[in-house]
């Protein structure tokens, strides 16, 4: 069966070819490190709400929509950050596979909904601006990755549907480093800094993302610079 793309068009839709360095074991044990922090803090995220008692938040919320709106955040993106890690294993990476295209669709379904529960609960937030204004740039940047990623699954871009992705992820994934960084500083601040709660919170906020997407980005030209090398190296330049 002949295909109706041209050749410029197949070099944009096909995937690139699986990279050996993806499955190695090195990879595999980070993926397996990555998937159980990641389980265990989906876990430890969702246990305060569970029972859905208002008391039991750990975040100070006005009243019981406050809270609905805090337990459906925290739902979707537990969920978003539990399939998020599976999208990474190398023998699901291939768009055409049902698994990757199922565990992808219930990534996007939890994400784009999370990040406008993410971007209400930061707005009505009591912990002040220094609190809520980094929550809230999270949460809009959450909500473009996750759009972009579909988006470009929907036309078949792969290359850059892997790109979106990786930066969805970086930012799903601040639930994981935001909670890291208030323990780090917590136990490498001094006393006589005087940081409070408050500030440890509001400086995590901000780490918590914009570290992630440095790093997604490098990671992303790294792996752009080595298929670029491919390229060039089987074009016999």
């Amino acid at each position: 069966m002949t295909s109706d793309l041209s050749p410029a068009e197949s070099a944009v839709v096909a995937p690139p070819p699986a990279r050996t360095r993806r499955n190695s074991t090195g990879y595999l044990v980070w993926l397996g490190f990555a998937g159980f922090v990641s389980l265990a803090v989906a876990v430890f995220a969702a246990s305060a709400y569970v029972t859905l008692d208002l008391d039991q938040s750990r975040a100070p919320v006005r009243g019981r929509l406050d809270y609905g709106l805090l337990v459906t955040h925290v739902a979707t993106a537990v969920i978003a950050l539990a399939v998020g890690v599976v999208q990474f294993v190398p023998s699901l990476q291939t768009p055409r596979r049902p698994v990757h295209r199922w565990v992808g669709r219930v990534y996007v379904a939890c994400v784009i909904p999370g990040s406008v529960f993410a971007l209400a609960v930061a707005v009505m937030s009591l912990n002040g601006l220094a609190v809520s204004v980094p929550l809230s740039v999270l949460s809009a940047l959450w909500f473009i990755t996750g759009v972009q990623g579909w988006r470009t699954a929907l036309r078949r871009n792969f290359r850059m549907h892997r790109i979106w992705m990786i930066r969805s992820f970086a930012l799903t994934s601040a639930a994981i480093t935001g909670r890291l960084y208030v323990v780090v500083m917590k136990v490498a601040i001094p006393d006589s800094y005087g940081a409070t709660d408050h500030d440890i919170a509001a400086a995590a906020n901000w780490l918590s993302f914009v570290g992630n997407l440095l790093i997604a980005e490098w990671w992303i030209q790294r792996r752009s610079g080595a298929t670029a090398r491919r390229r060039y190296a089987g074009a016999g330049g």
